[in-house]
Parts: C-alpha cells; structure tokens; sequence
C-alpha cells in the first residue's frame, strides 16, 4: 500500500472514528433522557397507587376501630404488609447484568415496606412503624434515606384529622422499572451499532470517491503537464482546493514559460559575443600583423566586458528572484546612497564630456537594502548616461505624503509604442540596438527591485528629450533623518 493511499484511509478512518464517537455520545444521551423520563413517570404511577393503598387502608382501619375490632384491624393492615413486602421482594430478589443474565440478590428476608395507623398525637395503635420515621401533622408524600435504599412514605388522615394512617415502600419496584428498561434499550442499541458503523463506512468511502478520482488524475499525469485539474463532479467542498492547485498550476506554468524564454535571451545574447570572440581568436592565431593583433585585442576586451557585465546581471536577477519584501528591512540614508552612486559614476560621465547633477532637498532614510537601492539608481542613472547627450540628472522631492526620484537624460529617447516594453526583460529599444547597446536587463533589474521595495516606477518623456524615470516612494517606506 502506498504512502498516499495510506494517507486517503487515515482521512476514511478519521472521519468513521468522529461519526461513531458523536453517535454514541448521542445514543449516552438519549438512554439517558430515556431513563430520566421513565424515573418520573414511574414515581408519578407509584406513588398514586401508594397514597390509594393509604387511603383504603385509612377507611378500613376507622371502620373497624370505630366497631372495636382492632384484630381485624391488625390482621388488614399486616397483611396489606405481607403483600406489599412480598411484591416488592420479588422484583428485589433478582438483579440482571447488561446481557439479561440473572445474578442472585443478598437481603432477601429484608423489609420492604411498612403499614401503621395512628391517633392525632403520634401514638401508634395498629402497626409496626418505619425505624427513624419522624411523623408530621400533615399529610402527603416525603422521601426518606434508610438502610442504604430511598423509601417513599404516604401519609393521609380523616376528615377531623384524629387519625393518620402511614405506608412507607423501599424503591425496589421503582429501580427494577429504571434498570430492566435501560438494560433493553443499551442491548438493543448496541445490537445496532455494528450496523450503523458499516453504513457509515460505505457511506463515507462512497463520499470520498471524488478524493480518489481527482487523485488518481493527477498522480496519472506526466510530469510536464501543467493544464489544469477537471472540475466534473467535484463535490462543493474540494472545488476551493482543485481551483487552488490550477491556480499554482497556472504560475507554475507562466514561471517555466518565463525561464524558457529568459534562458533562450540569456542564449543569444551570449551567442553573439561568443562567435565573435572565437571569430578574433582564429584572425589572431593567423596573423603576425601588431596592429590587427591590437584591433583584435580591443574587440576582445569589449566583448569580454559585454559577456561579463550580462553574467553579472543575470546573478542579480536570479538573487532578486529569491528575495521577498520581508528581507528588506535595514534603514538606508538616501543622500549618502546617492553620493556614492554619482561618485562611481562620475568618471563615465566624463569620458563623455557629460554634465553630472543631482539633487536631494530632503533628509531621509528609507527602508530596504541598500546594496539593492544603489544598484537601482546605478542603473537608471547609468542608462542616463550611456544614452544621454550632455547632461544626466537625479533629484528627490516631496509629492504630497510621498517621495519622489527622478532621473533625466537628454539623449534621443524612444518611440511612444516603446516606452511600455522597456522594463521587459532584455528587451532593447531600436537605437540601442543599431548602435550595439546593452543587453536589456538593467530596467528588468530595476523594475524588480521596485517591487520587492513597495514603490512604484513610471517612465516617460523629459522636458529636454530623452527619457524621464520617476520613483514613488510611498508613505511608510521612508521617514525623514533624524
């Protein structure tokens, strides 16, 4: 048996294990309202028929004290108790076990029930009264504890209220009725549950089914197949889940799409310098000319250059790819940060015999990375310069709650259709691409830097030509220095 197969009936297991569980829990419950109710309601019968028996006994009594004959008196009243004692040692002599089997009762000899008649003032003329019974002036039911059992006593007296008669019962009858009824309920629902389980079980396997077909669909599938899971006959509770797997099947697909065509452009950019660089190695291998062997020299210096800044940029890409915003966390002066970025490239820009400005009105810190932030306004700015005429700048301002940075150049620019791919990665405008320009990373760079820092990034025309880049940084991102 599989692990995942294991894993399906430990659910089957987990779910027969509750249901049955709460089905006892309810059938505990139910035995025991059962049993409550059945108690009450064989109190109510019971002691009617008791205060009935004291009441007939009553009249007996009065009638025969009244014609002087207190034999038959006696002999009434001690035989109602011979009987009583008699009918209740019965259902006392036998207890039963939960399967019905008969186990023998000690005490059979006890007394369970007792018959006396008095006068007003508690003397007691006929009867033998019930040990530790302490009679009151008035009639009705009492309950009493005694002898290790609950007995019931019934008093009544006469019109005049000169006599009281007393008959007091153990509550043998009354939990025999309890214990026989419960005992047949417990053994015909435990005779039922075997039943019920099985039910429940085909029942649940039935259920999972669809566990079992969307399983079976995907553990059959091949390991390049990224279409999405069928949702036919989905039950309502696993369609969140098959909708959640197609999501991530979807990203997953879209994420491969995208290395594809990352390593495919990461490919031919490196095609080009490499069959140049081999080109120049055969020319050099050929030829005793110095001043080829230097033209070769310099193409292969630059095509080194060109090989080894698109490594680097693809090694920042692939770490950019395994950052998320939480890892960004370290306060970074910005004015210091872009001191340092204009310091480095300073001596580019003069080497084009560029103007190099920038501009910070506002002391802040922001909260990122600052290797990151550099390398982002390194990029912008030194496509400003690369493209730019003669002159670059960057400046921060404020823009309501936010900050703003821009970076200007007055270079040619791009075309309006090319302004909304510049931030594909290694996409190159037409001119960049004439003049051999870049690889086409550095705004994909910049671009994701931006999000892993919650800022937003727009592109457009400047006031001088060229290109504009403006930075958001939204409140919350940054504070002013202290």
């Amino acid at each position: 048996m599989t692990e995942r197969k294991k894993r399906f009936l430990s659910l089957s297991i987990r779910l027969l294990l509750i249901l049955t569980v709460a089905m006892l829990l309810a059938l505990v419950i139910n035995i025991y309202s059962i049993l409550d109710y059945v108690d009450d309601e064989a109190e109510e019968v019971l002691d009617a028929r008791l205060l009935l028996t004291a009441k007939n006994l009553l009249r007996q009594s009065e009638r025969f004290v009244r014609e002087g004959n207190l034999n038959e008196a006696w002999l009434t009243l001690e035989t109602i108790r011979g009987l009583e004692n008699a009918w209740l040692k019965d259902f006392a002599m036998m207890d039963h076990d939960l399967f019905g089997q008969e186990i023998e009762s000690h005490g059979s000899n006890e007394i369970r029930a007792y018959v006396w008649f008095t006068s007003a003032d508690g003397l007691i003329k006929i009867g033998q009264p019930m040990p530790g019974y302490q009679p009151g002036r008035e009639a009705g039911l009492r309950s009493l504890h005694y002898d290790s059992h609950e007995w019931r006593i019934a008093a009544v007296k006469d019109g005049e209220g000169k006599h009281f008669l007393y008959v007091a019962q153990r509550d043998d009858l009354r939990t025999y009725l309890v214990h026989e009824i419960g005992e047949k309920l417990l053994q015909k629902e435990l005779l039922s549950i075997p039943v019920i389980v099985l039910i429940l079980w085909l029942g649940i396997k039935r259920g999972l089914r669809p566990l079992s077909r969307l399983n079976a669909q995907i553990a059959q599938r091949k390991p390049g197949n990224l279409q999405p899971v069928s949702v036919a006959d989905i039950p309502g509770e696993i369609a969140p889940l098959v909708q959640s797997i197609n999501k991530l099947l979807k990203r997953l697909q879209s994420s491969l799409e995208s290395e594809r065509s990352f390593t495919a452009n990461a490919a031919h950019e490196l095609r080009n310098p490499l069959a140049v660089v081999r080109n120049v190695a055969r020319i050099l291998t050929r030829t005793d000319n110095m001043e080829e062997v230097h033209a070769s020299g310099q193409i292969l210096d630059k095509n080194a250059e060109r090989m080894g800044e698109l490594l680097s940029q693809l090694l920042h890409l692939a770490r950019l790819d395994a950052l998320t915003q939480a890892d960004l966390q370290d306060p970074v002066v910005l004015r210091a940060l872009l001191e340092d970025v204009v310091a480095k490239l300073l001596p580019a820009a003069d080497a084009k015999g560029m103007q190099l400005a920038y501009s910070c009105a506002e002391e802040v810190v922001l909260q990122g990375e600052r290797e990151l932030l550099g390398l982002l306004m390194h990029n912008l700015l030194g496509n400003a310069i690369k493209y730019g005429c003669e002159q670059a700048e960057i400046s921060v301002s404020r823009d309501g709650k936010s900050l703003r940075l821009e970076v200007r150049d007055d270079g040619p620019g791009v075309s309006d259709s090319e302004l909304p791919f510049l931030f594909e990665r290694f996409y190159r405008g037409a001119r960049a691409k004439q003049q051999a320009q870049g690889n086409g990373l550095g705004l994909s760079i910049v671009k994701r830097i931006v999000e892993l820092h919650g800022f937003q990034i727009s592109v457009g025309r400047g006031g001088k030509g060229g290109l504009r880049f403006s930075l958001l940084i939204p409140e919350g991102s940054w504070a002013p220095a202290r």
